[in-house]
């Protein structure tokens, strides 16, 4: 498929295309922009349209022995550098200088992929830089973060910066249904993922169908009670890998309630297929009560990961959407 295959991505697929159709490629790029929106995809499809056989106005074949071989990553000149542990190490990119001034033992050009380049550790950064101020002829340099600031303002300003966009929500969800989702779920999935088609697809594969039944009893906690905050709360823990989506999930919902509230348009909704019900909760509650959910919900979602206590932030926050119902 070449650069067909990358969803969303018109501007940076035609600069590198044409680029690469005219050998004016920059040996040192930066593409920035949101995890799961092509980067790593396009990366590859640079050092397979470097490297094809059968080039054809800037793109490659996907045919041909290199390009097979880049898809397999086995290509001797298309070297992938990931974190060892959290990090990409100094030793890594010592490595790299060692090798980038060979010459190509195959194919056309020698291309390094570093992604998540903002791992590097300073050293690391540092030691990238006389490569990067003098690039080997057929050597290229592909560094992949989500955003420059990032990166030591050195790095940047050798490299030029690609930034791609989050996909639009119809993309996604055309995407999803092509692998195999249901309308409704495509739908609903695109709109959690937001502008990603990584996330959408993480999500997929997790129980949404659980996450919304807790989001349900959220809105059912009776009154004056505490043992059904408890009780929630230790059924939610009992799967801890699913507690950011749960969040993420009742985060949209709060949303929804306020957009049902003010405009009562359906094309503005995350849970489209839920309006009815929407509709009905938003009625019996005023904006200011919405908004203090919503949040509520969003300093619970963004302190999930500083938080010694999951369970007591878990607990908190119930109590208070309850509250806040009542008011």
């Amino acid at each position: 498929m070449g650069f067909a295959g990358i969803l969303g991505q018109e501007r940076a697929v035609s600069l590198l295309k044409r680029a690469i159709g005219i050998d004016r490629l920059p040996h040192a790029l930066l593409f920035t922009g949101p995890k799961g929106v092509g980067r790593f995809l396009t990366a590859i499809t640079v050092a397979k349209a470097l490297n094809c056989l059968d080039r054809v106005n800037g793109d490659c074949c996907d045919r041909c022995p290199a390009c097979s071989k880049i898809a397999k990553k086995i290509h001797p000149d298309v070297h992938l550098v990931i974190p060892e542990g959290a990090t990409v190490k100094i030793d890594q990119i010592r490595t790299l200088t060692r090798e980038a001034p060979l010459t190509p033992y195959e194919g056309r050009g020698k291309v390094f992929i570093l992604d998540q380049a903002e791992t590097m550790t300073e050293q690391a950064q540092n030691a990238l830089l006389k490569t990067l101020e003098e690039p080997p002829r057929a050597t290229f340099l592909i560094l992949i973060a989500p955003e420059a600031s990032a990166l030591l303002p050195p790095i940047v300003s050798r490299c030029s910066q690609i930034r791609f966009a989050p996909l639009p929500e119809g993309v996604i969800a055309t995407r999803l249904r092509e692998q195999g989702c249901e309308e409704g779920e495509a739908t609903l999935l695109a709109s959690l993922a937001g502008g990603s088609l990584g996330r959408a697809q993480e999500l997929r594969k997790s129980p949404l169908s659980e996450v919304w039944d807790l989001v349900g009893q959220v809105f059912a906690l009776p009154p004056g009670r505490t043992v059904p905050v408890l009780e929630l709360t230790e059924q939610i823990l009992r799967q801890k890998e699913t507690v950011p989506l749960f969040l993420e999930a009742l985060l949209a919902w709060c949303r929804d309630l306020m957009v049902s509230k003010v405009t009562g348009r359906q094309d503005l909704l995350v849970y489209r297929n839920r309006e009815a019900a929407l509709r009905g909760q938003s009625k019996d509650l005023a904006l200011r009560q919405l908004l203090a959910m919503y949040r509520t919900v969003k300093q619970t979602l963004d302190g999930l990961g500083r938080y010694a206590n999951p369970r007591l932030s878990l607990e908190v926050m119930f109590l208070m959407l309850r509250d806040l119902q009542a008011a």
